[in-house]
């Protein structure tokens, strides 16, 4: 393991309890390149009792991380996302907090998943069977390379917290420069109730894994990427689900 800087803290919103104990913040996403972007990303908080539980891990600033800090104590990270995870190192370093991430991902600089350094090892790898920090949540895997994770909370008819797979950039927002506003759009991106093309295109999901998520029962999607989905998720990505699957 190769230890590297933190990124650093860029703009970002505020918490927004969405559902009892569930938080949602949005924030920015920089990708290198010769002509650089920056997009928005999201991080859901989940509270039980005094612990907070971390999915989609955002760096904060430090009024964010006073605002978090109001919310309880974080005592675990949980990555789902196989291209996610850059912040979650400085989440262990600050809080101590023990980081789960899915069997199979690995913390990589950039995209080339079989590099030979790693700059985080995580405490426990997850599977569909393994039991959460998370009361009333379940997991559901998808075999893709890397493999994404999809956390189910059981309750206000079920909350889906997605990664790459599910995203909802109905429109562009704030956090966005403006040559990702055009190039995203271009590479069909900004689209409600969308399964994330370029997760989909280089994670090549078995068939029957999107199929299976059609099988959950979920009533609302807190996304990675773009707006929350309060009510009717299900049927409301269902059109672009069928879609891929038919295609694939």
């Amino acid at each position: 393991m190769t230890a590297r800087p933190h990124p650093p803290a860029l703009p970002h919103g505020s918490f927004k309890e969405v559902f009892p104990n569930v938080f949602f913040l949005t924030g920015t996403l920089a990708m290198p390149g010769p002509v650089p972007m920056r997009f928005s990303r999201n991080m859901t908080v989940i509270r039980e009792g005094e612990r907070l539980a971390v999915v989609n891990s955002v760096r904060l600033t430090e009024d964010g991380l006073r605002e978090l800090d109001a919310l309880g104590k974080v005592t675990d990270v949980l990555r789902i996302a196989g291209y996610h995870g850059m912040d979650d190192p400085f989440f262990k370093e600050r809080y101590g907090a023990k980081i789960w991430a899915v069997k199979g991902q690995r913390y990589v600089s950039g995209f080339k998943l079989d590099a030979p350094h790693t700059y985080l090892t995580p405490d426990v790898e997850l599977t569909e069977s393994s039991e959460l920090p998370i009361s009333g949540a379940k997991l559901y895997v998808i075999p893709s390379t890397p493999p994404e994770g999809l956390l189910l909370l059981e309750r206000q008819g079920g909350v889906l917290i997605t990664g790459d797979c599910l995203q909802h950039w109905s429109r562009t927002d704030e956090y966005f420069s403006g040559f990702a506003k055009v190039m995203m759009r271009v590479m069909g991106f900004i689209k409600p109730h969308n399964v994330g093309p370029a997760w989909f295109k280089q994670a090549k999901p078995p068939r029957s894994a999107m199929q299976g998520i059609l099988d959950l029962q979920f009533d609302h999607v807190l996304p990675a990427h773009g707006a929350a989905v309060n009510g009717g998720a299900k049927e409301s990505f269902r059109p672009r689900l069928e879609a891929v699957i038919a295609k694939h």
